[in-house]
């Protein structure tokens, strides 16, 4: 998210108002929200495609604060490490190896546990991690939609065919504003 970051996508400050914006929106309508955060080792095998980032324990792992909910519930990438919540309130952060949150032994008995509900998917990069965790949301029945102003691609080319495919799966595009002036996606059941 920011120009000093390992794996900075050019632009992506430019959609921090919309994420805090969306954040803000599910903080006061006690809307869920499942964030997902590189949680890498210092010899990460990943480090030979990318280069070092989100280093367990280093500042470069921490979420920006516009989407940071204070006392998140973090799920370690470790089998057994999710606990069905008495209510599905707050922020649950589902750390990852590699780009895609279904890399977590614990996301496919998440996704189970959230049957029914309606993803909202946005953050960076559009054609490498939003595309993973949107394609897998939807092979596991989720309904789900593409924030599109609050996504940014590290490429512009690849991020327009990502967001096809996307759709071809059977995503929605949405705006922020469009989420947030939505009533219908504020009913948590």
């Amino acid at each position: 998210m920011s120009p000093a970051g390992k794996l900075y996508v050019k632009g992506a400050e430019k959609i921090i108002p919309n994420l805090r914006r969306l954040m803000t929106w599910a903080r006061e309508h006690g809307v869920p929200v499942i964030s997902s955060a590189d949680a890498h080792a210092p010899d990460d095998p990943e480090f030979q495609h990318w280069p070092p980032h989100c280093v367990v324990g280093t500042p470069g792992q921490q979420r920006i604060p516009e989407t940071s909910f204070s006392q998140p519930i973090v799920i370690p990438c470790r089998p057994g490490a999710f606990v069905l919540p008495k209510r599905w309130t707050g922020q649950f952060i589902v750390e990852k190896r590699t780009y895609s949150a279904e890399d977590n032994p614990n996301f496919g008995a998440m996704v189970d546990a959230l049957r029914g509900r309606h993803a909202i998917v946005f953050g960076v990069a559009t054609e490498v991690c939003v595309r993973a965790d949107v394609l897998a949301l939807r092979r596991r029945g989720m309904k789900v939609d593409v924030v599109t102003d609050a996504i940014k691609p590290i490429n512009e080319v690849a991020g327009r065919k990502a967001l096809e495919e996307m759709v071809g799966a059977g995503a929605g595009l949405v705006t922020t504003s469009k989420v947030c002036q939505s009533p219908e996606l504020a009913k948590v059941p």
